[in-house]
């Protein structure tokens, strides 16, 4: 029979009572919950608080405001992943612009006249400008009028001023980043009267995102579980591709994955997808959405990281991104222009007709392995999401099993070589390989009845794990998993008889 070991009672003790030890048992435990923890670095103006480098926790979008400042990027960022997300944690980091960022600008030109009174309607990143124009306005008086909206609106994320007819509107913040703020007439709403016209002229001219790595240097060792940022310039993609790569190491455990969306033409996104080969990096982009890169991301990412925190393995197709606008159809991507940017890295988003935009497919920005081969191993969001929560989530069993086991060979006596059971528990705080198989295959079940992995026989059975012959404390292991497959393509020969 095999001895009792004791953590608190001394193995030689003589005075007579009843002494118990009272601790858990964590042999039959259940899935260990994710530590999610979002993380966004957001873009901040010189009203904001949110001193660069400091991370604070934040509930409601209008802590985001003062924050950030009012018309910030950043408070975008927060209110997008908010209305998407309400109950998981949210911390936040700022940038503040480039000292030498050049703030991106456009216009809007007025010409003709109108014979009416009535109401004008434009859409500025995403939000609906309006204001009354009077039946004899001159083009000068309208784009005064359009101007004072604007301005009025001090949530957005420009400033406008006007002359002759011509709305100029400028970015709060410097960088590239404002070149994708979107401002247009807003012609669903009300399309202008007849002869009336207002050109647009596109966001353009910003230059000199912050650099990313500032804030990436300033997480240190703290575990966030995604981050979202608003830069998609090459220099601060390949930093995140970077950052996201040594988190997720075994030395480092810090699993983190990274959303980003970009707003572009469809050879603009194929170009931006190719910059990065990450598996734990998800961007999507849009062709003249209303709404701003990084609300879109930002929504995504609260999105996905509820879905995901609750099954790692489903996929996220149908899934509202709520406060997304979907482009005018003549702009919506095409599925075959879709089809291509998947294998670029792009996730795919669809527009329904009453412009809701749902998700399609989140795809990874990995494409090919290490030697340039072509490798779809890591390609959808759901791979590193369950491998993720697999990983964690046996580390954790180990340690709360095995906090302080000894490690014998399978032969030694003192191991119980001779039973069979693979979920015995550990009593005498000895541990074997094939103990520890047992505990691999009896978590292994769990995995398979969240239908995070299956054939869970044939894992188990390919699974190895042995003593390493160098480290008699050390024990080495090959743990084979299949992860689950997603109904994404259902393709079939519908034939009839003649």
């Amino acid at each position: 029979m095999d001895p009792i070991v004791f953590d608190e009672i001394p193995y030689d003790w003589l005075e007579p009572g009843t002494y118990l030890e009272a601790k858990p048992n964590y042999r039959t435990m259940g899935i260990l919950p994710w530590p999610v923890r979002n993380l966004i670095i957001g873009q901040k103006l010189a009203t904001g608080t949110l001193a660069p480098g400091q991370f604070v926790e934040i509930v409601r979008p209008e802590q985001a405001v003062a924050l950030f400042g009012e018309g910030s990027i950043g408070a975008e960022q927060v209110a997008a992943f908010r209305a998407a997300n309400k109950t998981q944690p949210l911390y936040v980091t700022a940038l503040a612009d480039d000292v030498d960022a050049v703030k991106a600008t456009g216009t809007i030109t007025f010409t003709g006249a109108i014979s009416a009174a009535l109401v004008l309607r434009f859409l500025v990143a995403g939000k609906q400008v309006r204001f009354n124009a009077a039946a004899a306005a001159s083009v000068t008086d309208l784009a005064t009028a359009l101007k004072d909206a604007i301005n009025a609106d001090t949530t957005l994320p420009v400033v406008a001023t006007s002359a002759l007819g011509v709305v100029t509107v400028t970015a709060r913040q410097g960088g590239e980043v404002g070149n994708d703020i979107d401002i247009r007439v807003d012609t669903a709403a009300q399309p202008l009267p007849s002869g009336l016209a207002a050109a647009v002229v596109a966001m353009s001219g910003g230059t000199g995102n912050p650099d990313l790595t500032d804030a990436l240097d300033a997480i240190g060792n703290v575990w966030y579980t995604a981050v979202q940022h608003p830069w998609t310039d090459a220099t601060n993609m390949a930093a995140f591709a970077t950052w996201l790569r040594d988190r997720y190491m075994a030395m480092a455990k810090l699993d983190c994955h990274g959303y980003v969306a970009k707003a572009g033409t469809f050879a603009d996104l194929g170009t931006f997808g190719e910059l990065t080969n990450s598996p734990f990096l998800s961007p999507v982009g849009f062709k003249k959405s209303p709404t701003s890169s990084w609300v879109v991301s930002a929504a995504l990412m609260g999105v996905a990281s509820f879905q995901l925190a609750n099954d790692p393995s489903r996929q996220l197709r149908s899934l509202v991104l709520p406060g997304v606008m979907a482009p005018d159809p003549v702009d919506q991507f095409i599925d075959t222009e879709k089809e291509l940017l998947l294998r670029k890295g792009i996730g795919s988003l669809d527009c329904l007709t009453d412009g809701t935009v749902t998700i399609s497919r989140i795809v990874t920005t990995y494409k090919t392995s290490n030697l340039g081969v072509a490798d779809r191993a890591w390609m959808d969001i759901m791979v590193p999401a369950t491998m993720s929560r697999i990983r964690y989530d046996w580390a954790g069993y180990v340690s709360l099993l095995y906090p302080r086991s000894k490690l014998v060979d399978d032969e030694n006596g003192a191991a119980l070589s001779g039973r069979s059971d693979e979920d015995e528990d550990p009593g005498n705080a000895v541990v074997t390989p094939r103990r520890m198989k047992g505990s691999w295959a009896a978590r292994c079940r769990l995995y398979g009845d969240r239908a995070w992995i299956e054939n869970v026989e044939r894992t188990v059975k390919e699974s190895v794990f042995q003593r390493n012959a160098d480290d008699k404390n050390r024990l080495d292991s090959r743990q084979q998993v299949l992860i689950v497959g997603n109904l994404m393509v259902l393709a079939g020969s519908l034939e009839f008889q003649v």
